[in-house]
């Protein structure tokens, strides 16, 4: 089975320039003492710095060298725990945990169920009660910002994964998120290329999701870069949810029988959208090429059986482990990246077996 790893990981390289004078006759001798001396203190003074700089991660190689053992409090709260998905990130964190040293996690659940209210009221909860760090996926990147402003202003570091927030004001210490514009940029080439003149498509968005949003975006790009002629005939909110699409789906396909393409943003839209299709109340005229993004195993599954044709795949348990690896950076005092991408790709009939159907890639 193969296993995607993470594709970018940027590197900071520091470039230290001196300049050095001298002279010859005696003038120029005294003047150069002084500015020798004048250098040597400069370079004391960074020597200082650079040692006060590294006092809290001492520290804590200092701890894991003694054997000792610190507890923390980490708060996990993704859009929902009531999809698979955000369990598999969970168990990229338990990974992580498990992996490094010198630490007793408690790690608690955030589940808003997909309400951003309920997710903010969580997190507040959580910084009253003692927290560590943040691990936060908004299921609204917007409304999410005054639960986030709350823990900068505890103190409280926030590792944003899966879902980007704005973070032009430094507001979390990382973003760590798959690569969702490409996403939905490779299933939207696939279709273009599977699909007719003048197809007719549907889209099944979650539009308070950043994520969401630029995974739409990729696959209108990819349909608009090939040339066909293409008609978007709804743009319905599926709620990334299995049985709100499948509702949405049975309703649009009893308007439009003749569907091409359906476009879910996520693979429990897709799903359900499929399980739609199977429960018709209506001839449907062509059979519909169906495409999510996620790589869900029960997705996978379908696409082996025919009945999707395709997923933009992510792998949940690396943005699960690197968002908990930069969680103890962070309080070891490390210097961390301001953004980590992780690799997405298209799985189809062509390839789903290199993948598997029994787990995430």
């Amino acid at each position: 089975m193969k296993r995607k790893v993470l594709s970018l990981l940027l590197a900071a390289t520091m470039v230290l320039s001196l300049a050095a004078c001298g002279g010859g006759d005696d003038k120029k001798e005294e003047t150069a003492a002084p500015t020798e001396a004048a250098t040597e203190a400069a370079k004391e003074t960074e020597a200082a710095t650079d040692a006060a700089a590294d006092t809290t991660a001492a520290a804590a190689d200092t701890q894991a060298a003694s054997g000792e053992t610190k507890k923390i409090t980490i708060g996990y709260a993704p859009a929902t725990l009531n999809n698979a998905f955000w369990l598999a990130v969970k168990d990229g964190v338990q990974k992580a945990i498990e992996e490094r040293t010198g630490y007793e996690v408690t790690l608690v659940d955030i589940d808003a169920g997909g309400d951003q209210a309920k997710m903010n009221d969580g997190i507040s909860n959580l910084l009253g009660a003692g927290c560590d760090a943040m691990l936060v996926a908004p299921a609204d990147s917007t409304a999410a910002m005054s639960a986030l402003e709350e823990c900068k202003n505890a103190g409280v570091p926030v590792i944003n994964f899966d879902t980007p927030v704005d973070n032009s004001n430094g507001i979390v210490e990382t973003i760590i998120a798959s690569d969702n514009y490409n996403a939905g940029y490779v299933v939207g080439k696939d279709a273009a290329e599977k699909m007719p003149e003048d197809a007719k498509i549907l889209i099944l968005n979650s539009d308070r999701a950043s994520a969401c949003v630029e995974r739409k975006k990729g696959f209108k790009d990819a349909l608009d870069e090939s040339g066909k002629k293409y008609n978007i005939i709804n743009d319905l909110d599926g709620q990334g949810d299995m049985e709100v699409s499948l509702g949405v789906v049975s309703n649009a396909i009893v308007a439009d029988p003749d569907l091409d393409v359906i476009f879910a943003v996520n693979d429990p839209s897709a799903m359900g959208s499929v399980n739609a299709i199977q429960q018709a109340t209506v001839e449907l005229e062509k059979d519909i090429l169906v495409y999510g993004v996620d790589g869900n195993p029960d997705a996978k599954l379908m696409i082996k059986n025919g009945d999707m044709a395709g997923t933009g795949s992510q792998s949940p348990e690396t943005l699960g482990y690197e968002s908990m690896m930069a969680a103890f950076d962070v309080l070891e005092g490390k210097s961390i990246e301001p953004e980590i991408v992780v690799d997405t790709f298209l799985i189809t009939a062509d390839n789903v077996d290199e993948f598997g159907t029994d787990g995430w890639q």
